[in-house]
């Protein structure tokens, strides 16, 4: 499974990727195919939650991942959630790249 969450941004209209826009959509995806191969987080999102909260929501239920990309410019989610992903990823590769 590859995801990226994005609630503004174009997403790839081609490729292996499941596009979505809400922390509710792809807590679904996570939760139903509980291996991750590829996620792609924004942290700033619509709601009340953001991309931060699909990695802790993926710590506590247990979710692998191999390769997790922020693709977000925002100056204080993006060092909260490298740090966040160095400790509780360890064995995940990180990418920082634009969608």
């Amino acid at each position: 499974m590859k995801i990226i969450l994005d609630d503004r941004r174009l997403m790839p209209e081609k490729g292996p990727y499941n596009c979505v826009r809400t922390y509710e959509d792809c807590i679904f995806l996570v939760r139903n195919f509980h291996t991750i191969s590829f996620i792609s987080l924004d942290y700033d999102l619509t709601g009340k939650e953001t991309g931060f909260d699909v990695l802790v929501y993926m710590v506590e239920n247990g979710n692998d991942v191999k390769h997790i990309n922020i693709h977000s410019d925002h100056s204080i989610g993006v060092p909260k959630m490298r740090t966040y992903i160095e400790k509780h990823f360890p064995s995940t590769s990180l990418t920082f790249n634009p969608l």
